[in-house]
């Protein structure tokens, strides 16, 4: 299952600032727009998009897990 996503007239970017792997199977990137992306990584290391959080307003440079 993916996730689908509605967004205005433009497709967020997501130009990458940030990367956090958590857990050997999840990727977590922050991006210059303000946005979080949760990506699943299998096995034979295909990712697939989870979920694409909004609502920072500045640039996410940093991420960590806690």
């Amino acid at each position: 299952v993916l996730p689908i996503v509605l967004w205005g007239r433009r497709a967020p970017t997501h130009c990458v600032s940030s990367l956090l792997l958590v857990d050997g199977s999840v990727i977590v990137t922050g991006c210059h727009d303000g946005q979080i992306c949760l990506w699943d990584l299998a096995a034979d290391l295909q990712i697939n998009p989870r979920a694409l959080l909004f609502g920072h307003t500045a640039s996410v440079t940093c991420l960590s897990k806690a």
